[in-house]
């Protein structure tokens, strides 16, 4: 405890450590990868980001990159970068661990589907595609990039088309496949019976 008239100098432990909330500063990496991306966007004063917590992962808190470092850390390959928070609420907390989203571009009108549509073959990625008479034929895919569980493909399928989802390791050419009653937009079908 330290008292008036205490002595302090440089090498002393520090007696209190002032941390800012709000403003809050969320500090993250992302692949070097991104770079070009991120180089795009680094004058821009709107660079967007948003963060979650595991206490609140339905709310999403948005924010704006403030630093973004000139320099690949070399021992993970990654690119240090900073996001300002307004934080009046103190929903984040120094020290606190977040998950942080930036969005560096979009693509409009992409065909999606769920990643574990897509299988490997012996010629490369493909999928089940469920015909009108409910059996299946393989098709080659190329995909673009994937993330959050999604995939974006380039070629070998049109929208409104349906992609088996679960069970193509019983699937065989023809198969015939029951939809489930609780899917919508990318359908995920059932194995009944090889025709």
């Amino acid at each position: 405890m330290q008292k008036a008239g205490n002595l302090l100098k440089a090498a002393d432990i520090p007696i209190v450590v002032i941390n800012q909330v709000d403003p809050i500063y969320v500090n993250f990496t992302v692949s070097q990868q991104y770079w070009p991306d991120i180089k795009k966007h680094t004058s821009d004063r709107a660079f967007r980001v948003a963060a979650t917590t595991s206490q609140g992962p339905g709310e999403i808190l948005q924010g704006a990159v403030t630093f973004v470092d000139n320099a690949v850390d070399p021992a993970t390959g990654t690119i240090h970068l900073r996001a300002s928070f307004e934080n009046a609420q103190n929903k984040l907390w120094p020290g606190l661990f977040v998950n942080v989203v930036m969005t560096l571009s979009e693509q409009a009108d992409a065909n999606v589907v769920p990643m574990q549509a897509i299988t490997e073959g012996q010629s490369g990625s493909m999928v089940y595609v469920v015909k009108p008479d409910n059996t299946v034929e393989t098709r080659q895919v190329v995909t673009n990039r994937s993330g959050a569980g999604f995939a974006v493909i380039e070629k070998g399928l049109v929208p409104g088309e349906v992609v088996v989802t679960d069970g193509q390791t019983r699937l065989t050419r023809g198969a015939r496949v029951q939809i489930k009653s609780d899917v919508t937009d990318a359908a995920a079908a059932t194995t009944t019976e090889p025709n």
